[in-house]
């Protein structure tokens, strides 16, 4: 259904462009186009292909007239003749505009693939932009097995489509497919192998499932203790977890491989404030933003722990970057909460006042975004949402 849709569009849009022929044609010829392409827009797939078979009566060989006859078949999925009437109209004009794109459509639908790869390929020779064409040589080479060669389709045409959703959806699942088959092969290759443990924890990661996740990670360290991908890689899974101590074990060996990393730095920075280690967090914080500035979330951390440790003129500039770093993020919304304490211990109580507004503001606007995806995903999927986990 969702070629059907994306074909339907190009197949009005073509239309449109397509119907009058040129200037000092017979009268009657140009009558036929008319009611063709009126036809079209209607709906009336059987009218317009009578109007544009009585233009190809009137004017055999103008070259539009076979095609849009071609997108009218193809419309009604008589996909021989629409094949056939599009191949007449490349013969009599191997240039017309939208040929090799919908005769590669047309042949995919007929699952000539081959066929439908070599006429694609020529639009995009033609017209390296198409996104129309790049998009279906990318839905040819997934339908043959090869997401491999479809990537590459689907990037270049998501760089000029970049919202196109059906688009994103198809890019995704063949890169999903090439990474599965990388997955699979390394497994075979090797599956004792740390690759293996950390592409297995990365997985692990995006499902949600943590302790799994940690597992993995272990078992890759065993075998590449001198990773410090590794350490971050688990550090992050135990920090998911609010397991803290662990996190900050795993982050200090980060950090321990590799001493510059500014990443590191704000890994264990932050998980030290987290834990009330402002001593140890605050010079690791501060040192990062050195070497990467303008970091909201490192900026909050750091003003956060200046602030517990009683540095509160310090804190305060720190505290007011991140709040305006991140508008309305989460960051933001924190920070505005540190604010509100931090102004009042300062004696500043109408700032103190605006702080807490503010934060309030931000809370509740999130608890309504929320609720309003939550309302949105019940209705999507309908009743299978409100159906309690067992």
């Amino acid at each position: 259904m969702r070629a059907k849709r994306r074909f339907e569009l190009a197949l009005a849009v073509t239309c449109a462009l397509a119907v009058f022929p040129a200037s000092g044609q017979d009268a009657r010829i140009e009558d036929a186009f008319r009611r063709g392409a009126t036809a079209m827009h209607l709906g009336r797939t059987q009218d317009a292909e009578a109007a544009f078979r009585e233009a190809i009566q009137l004017g055999p060989t103008l070259a539009i007239a076979h095609l849009d006859l071609g997108l009218v078949l193809g419309r009604e999925g008589k996909l021989d003749e629409a094949i056939a009437s599009l191949s007449e109209a490349l013969r009599l004009d191997p240039g017309i505009e939208g040929g090799h794109l919908f005769r590669g459509i047309f042949l995919h639908q007929s699952n000539r693939q081959e066929e439908s790869r070599a006429e694609l390929q020529k639009e995009i020779d033609a017209h390296p932009s198409n996104a129309e064409a790049l998009t279906w040589l990318g839905m040819v080479e997934l339908a043959t097995g090869h997401p491999e060669k479809a990537v590459g389709p689907f990037d270049r045409a998501s760089e000029l489509q970049p919202d196109d959703l059906n688009l994103l959806e198809a890019r995704g699942r063949a890169h999903n497919l090439v990474a599965r088959d990388s997955y699979a092969r390394m497994a075979r290759l090797d599956p004792s192998s740390w690759h293996v443990h950390r592409v297995q924890a990365e997985i692990f990661a995006d499902e949600g499932k943590h302790t799994q996740a940690i597992a993995e990670y272990e078992a890759a360290i065993k075998l590449q203790d001198r990773n410090p991908d590794l350490y971050e890689g688990v550090g992050d899974e135990y920090r998911k977890l609010n397991q803290l101590d662990a996190a900050k074990r795993m982050y200090s060996k980060e950090l321990e491989l590799s001493p510059h990393n500014p990443v590191a730095m704000y890994n264990l920075g932050s998980t030290c404030i987290e834990l009330g280690d402002n001593a140890a967090g605050v010079p690791l914080l501060q040192g990062m933003i050195r070497v990467y500035p303008g970091s909201p979330v490192a900026e909050y951390y750091l003003g956060r722990g200046l602030a517990a440790d009683g540095r509160d003129s310090e804190a305060l500039s720190w505290l007011e970057r991140s709040a305006h770093g991140d508008p309305e993020g989460e960051v933001g919304k924190r920070s505005y909460y540190e604010l509100g304490r931090v102004y009042r211990r300062l004696q500043r109580p109408v700032d103190a006042e605006k702080a807490v507004a503010e934060y309030n503001r931000r809370r509740q606007a999130k608890e309504q975004s929320d609720a309003k995806q939550m309302e949105d995903w019940q209705k999507l999927a309908g009743p299978a949402a409100n159906v309690p986990a067992n």
